[in-house]
């Protein structure tokens, strides 16, 4: 059984299956903001998400990330770093254009119940 929360027109924020979380694409809400306030909101709203489920970042497994521009990576490490602490889920980061053109960032997640 697939559990949706938060349903869309095009997604559902995330979903639980069979115990799994995976969360669709989370980007800023703030497109002004550099590539720290951007990474700051996405992890903010991914914390969030993971709280309506009962789950933290200690439940994910892995994170896929895609920036705009690859010149951004270690800002947008910096804030990764703090936030992810000592027992990080394996990552993958890409460069690649993004739906619109003020957003830097692109996480989506994936864990464990």
């Amino acid at each position: 059984m697939i559990e949706r929360i938060n349903p869309g027109k095009r997604a559902s924020q995330l979903v639980i299956i069979d115990g799994r979380i995976e969360t669709s694409g989370i980007v800023a809400e703030d497109l002004d903001g550099d590539i720290a306030e951007q990474t700051r909101c996405v992890l903010r709203q991914l914390e969030a998400w993971l709280g309506q489920v009962g789950a933290t970042k200690a439940n994910l497994s892995r994170m896929q990330i895609w920036l705009a521009d690859m010149g951004e990576f270690a800002g947008m490490n910096e804030v990764y770093d703090a936030w992810v602490g000592d027992a990080p889920p394996v990552r993958a980061c890409v460069g690649a254009p993004l739906a619109a053109a003020g957003y830097r960032i692109e996480i989506q997640a994936f864990g464990q119940l």
